[in-house]
């Protein structure tokens, strides 16, 4: 199984800067960001908690979760 498909709570560097690297393309006015980023991005953020915050902070920085107190 590829690595990044396996549930884990840490997010290592190499994979940290590619998505900081797709998300401020998203961002951008001229950054183009492929259907397989998009895709391999989704998948990060999905079985990989880590991945879900960096990529929610970049995205969607006024996102407030509801947690139930």
């Amino acid at each position: 199984m590829l690595s990044f498909l396996q549930p884990s709570n840490k997010l290592s560097n190499k994979y940290q800067l590619q998505l900081t690297d797709i998300c401020c393309r998203m961002m951008s006015t001229d950054g183009e960001v492929s259907l397989d980023e998009r895709i391999w991005m989704n998948k990060l953020c999905d079985n990989n908690p880590k991945a879900r915050e960096l990529a929610g902070a970049m995205l969607c920085p006024d996102f407030i979760e509801d947690r139930d107190c």
